[in-house]
Formats: C-alpha cells, sequence, structure tokens
C-alpha cells in the first residue's frame, strides 16, 4: 500500500457510450507507470442523457483528464469553462484539461492526423475526405491548416456534408462520383473497414485506387484495412489510422502530465495488443 506521504492518484479516463473496445487506457496507463506519475486512467461508458451529471463529477471529483468520444464531442462544448480556437472552429472536443482552475476543451485529433503527414514531407495539392462526421471536421481542418488548396468531401448522405464543406470552404463530391476525383490524398473516416460487421469493406473501388497517391485511413483496428490493401497493391503510399491514433494520444498525455510519451515502445505495445 501506498504510504501517507504518496502523492495522490490522479484520476483520467475516457467518455463515450457504447465505449467497446478502446486502447486508450492502454496507453495512458503505461505512460503514467513509465514516468512515474501516479495516475490511472479508466473507461467510462456514459449515456447522452448522463453526460451532464459526469462533467459535474469530473469537477467535484477533481479528474485531472478525459478523453471524449461518440457521441459526445460536440455536446460537451457548452458544459466546459472554455474551448480552445482549434476546437471551437472544428466543433468538436475530444480532450478535457484545467488550466488555471478552468475546465477546458482541446481536440488533438487535429494534430494526430497532421503528424504522419508532415513527418513524411506530404503536401497534396487536393484532397478527398470520405466520410463527413467529427473525425471528418478535425481531418478537413488539418488539411486546411496545411494549405492543401482542394479539399473535398464526398459522403453517402450530402445533406450532413453540408455544414462541413460550408465551414470549412470544402467542396462535395457525390459518393458514387468518389472515384471519379483523383485527389493526390484520399482519406477515410468512416467506419467501413472497421472490425465487425464493416471488416472486409473498403469506402473505395480498388480499381480507383492508382500509384501516384496517398491513401490515409483512420481505421485502426484491424492494423491493415482492406482499403489500406487495396491501396498498397495498386503502388499508393499508405498510412494507417493507428498513427492518428497514437499522435492525438500523444498530444492529451503532454496535455495532462508535460510529458512526450515515447514512440518506439508506445507503437510496439499498440501493434501487440491488435495482434494479440
Amino acid at each position: 500500500m501506498p504510504s501517507s506521504s504518496s502523492p495522490p492518484i490522479r484520476l483520467h479516463g475516457i467518455v463515450g457510450h457504447p465505449l467497446g473496445h478502446t486502447l486508450s487506457p492502454l496507453v495512458h496507463n503505461w505512460g503514467f507507470r513509465h514516468f512515474g506519475i501516479p495516475g490511472v486512467y479508466l473507461a467510462w461508458p456514459v449515456e447522452p442523457g448522463r453526460l451532464a451529471d459526469f462533467v459535474t463529477a469530473v469537477r467535484v471529483l477533481g479528474i485531472a483528464g478525459v478523453s471524449v468520444t461518440i457521441p459526445h464531442k460536440t455536446a460537451i462544448m457548452p458544459l466546459l469553462d472554455d474551448i480552445t480556437d482549434r476546437a471551437a472552429k472544428i466543433g468538436a472536443v475530444n480532450t478535457l484539461f484545467w488550466r488555471e482552475g478552468r475546465l477546458c476543451g482541446e481536440n488533438t485529433d487535429v494534430a494526430g492526423f497532421m503528424r504522419p503527414l508532415v513527418e513524411r514531407g506530404i503536401r497534396p495539392a487536393s484532397a478527398l475526405v470520405l466520410g463527413c462526421g467529427g473525425a471528418a471536421r478535425a481531418v478537413v481542418a488539418g488539411l486546411k491548416e496545411l494549405a492543401v488548396p482542394d479539399v473535398r468531401v464526398s459522403n453517402r448522405t450530402p445533406g450532413r456534408a453540408e455544414g462541413l464543406c460550408r465551414d470549412f470552404g470544402a467542396e462535395f463530391v457525390p459518393w458514387e462520383k468518389r472515384e471519379t476525383f483523383a485527389a493526390g490524398l484520399v482519406v477515410n473516416t468512416t467506419p467501413l473497414g472497421m472490425l465487425g460487421v464493416n471488416e472486409g469493406v473498403s469506402p473505395m473501388p480498388a480499381d480507383a485506387l492508382g500509384p501516384t497517391g496517398v491513401v490515409y485511413d483512420l481505421v485502426y483496428n484491424p492494423y491493415e484495412t482492406r482499403f489500406a490493401r487495396d491501396a498498397a497493391a495498386a503502388g499508393a503510399r499508405v498510412i494507417v489510422g493507428l498513427e492518428m491514433f497514437y499522435w492525438q494520444a500523444v498530444e492529451q498525455f503532454r496535455l495532462w502530465t508535460g510529458c512526450e510519451l515515447p514512440r518506439d515502445e508506445v507503437w510496439e505495445l499498440l501493434r501487440a495488443a491488435l495482434a494479440g
């Protein structure tokens, strides 16, 4: 047992509904142990109707940091004291942290998405984003920060994409015509390819992929989706979703602790978890 002089264990966790299998506790709890930080990261499945009560609990209990996932990324915003400019622009929060006694919301998905592109020196002239949910908003915001001149969005339901295109100055591409736009970068933000009922499904026809483009799939479980395999077979450069997941977690951990998660060790941890 810890002695009476030991620092208190600081609570962190992820809130969403349903949560299902998340790798976030694995990453952050490993980080706390690695740096000797007295912290723990838990999973909190919270239904939408109980979100306000959850935020009250964060304040009362002094919970140090929270990851926010579907369906709470937008609904949680008016319950906070401050929202960063980036999160406000995106219209979604995926991280809660404290600053000068105020509960703040940030969106680390943007930095998580951009980092693999920046590291590879990829600056496409055009990009096609598949899907229009919260992840798509973060992706389009990141592409705009990277000054990609031609950003287009394709979604099965045109009406749902209108707000995203309007907010970020992107152009809509009908879903049935998505393969006709020869984008330098294609990003999948849909659940197509994800482990479960969508596994083995690709958001793009294989014959629409070629050797000159870059394919970025945000789905990280399984590690290599059908979309990624088809793209690799066509000779395209592929960025797997685990990279974005890792980098957004790095940003969250830094916000909460000021420490940078070591890349090699955490990457192997994640790969082993997916393989197992």
